[in-house]
């Protein structure tokens, strides 16, 4: 394991037992600093959702599902994009950060790695739409 991922390994193991999370973050969550501490600097507008959720609907229903519950016809192992450990504890950076880089498991990518698919200000607003998937449902949601 290199240091990086044993540092990273550190900090989850003592902010899980610090009790910060309610639910286990998996170590592949874990983004670098720089990343964890990024913002949005896309305003959260309903044209900034709407593109969110073309881009969901385009990209990431096949593996998450409709309603981003991990439940997609296409994969088993999805993350649920609802869960209190993804909208609580990870950051907008960490979000931004997963979708640019993707997931591997056992040498293989278990999520492709969009940074070249979608430009940097259409993952933030992908970000914007992911965070509206926990929202209590209203008359205006997207």
């Amino acid at each position: 394991m290199s240091p990086a991922a044993r540092g990273r390994r550190a900090l989850l193991v003592l902010a899980l037992a610090a009790g910060a999370a309610s639910a286990a973050i998996p170590d592949e969550w874990v983004a670098p600093a720089p990343d964890r501490a990024r913002t949005n600097p896309v305003p959260d507008s309903p044209a900034s959702l709407a593109k969110g959720r073309a881009l969901f609907q385009r990209h990431c229903t096949a593996c998450h599902g409709d309603k981003g519950k991990g439940d997609g016809p296409a994969s088993s192992e999805a993350r649920d994009l609802t869960d209190p450990a993804v909208q609580s504890r990870l950051t907008d950076g960490e979000i931004f950060w997963k979708i640019g880089t993707g997931r591997k498991k056992d040498d293989e990518m278990a999520m492709p790695a969009f940074a070249r698919q979608i430009g940097a200000k259409d993952r933030w607003k992908l970000v914007l739409y992911v965070r509206s998937l926990a929202a209590p449902a209203t008359a205006t949601a997207p």
